[in-house]
């Protein structure tokens, strides 16, 4: 994809650094369980033109969340995975599948995988709680 095909390409970048990780955590998943590397900017132009996520070119930087991921089993699939998100509040003892952590604190929320953070420190992660799991399932 060409660079000038995506409009303003620096505020999407923007976004995906603060309100991406959800998205970050599903490719990431994605790409365990595919074997195939993603692209992120050409992966989450194609899911806003398919509404797969809610991203507004013109909204403003102060908005609480510019990027939201409406479904992440569309998302999972449009992706080549079959396997879909189911959240819980507890991880099943012994859960041995993949799953997401949704830390909160102060009304702020971080996306993590068990072994991965997308960003060097979250304060959510440091000093915030776990909210939810979101388990990855057949």
């Amino acid at each position: 994809m060409k660079i000038t095909k995506v409009p303003a390409i620096q505020d999407l970048a923007w976004c995906l650094g603060s309100d991406g990780c959800y998205y970050i955590c599903l490719c990431a998943v994605a790409e365990e369980i595919t074997g195939k590397e993603i692209d992120l900017i050409k992966t989450a132009k194609r899911m806003i033109d398919n509404k797969i996520i809610d991203y507004d070119w013109r909204r403003p930087k102060a908005y609480k969340n510019m990027f939201y991921v409406f479904d992440a089993d569309k998302l999972l699939k449009a992706l080549g995975c079959k396997e879909h998100i189911e959240k819980v509040k507890e991880l099943p003892k012994g859960y041995k599948g993949k799953y997401i952590v949704r830390y909160t604190l102060d009304g702020n929320t971080h996306f993590v995988l068990p072994n991965y953070n997308s960003i060097t420190y979250s304060n959510c992660v440091a000093n915030g709680r776990i909210t939810a799991y979101y388990l990855v399932t057949q």
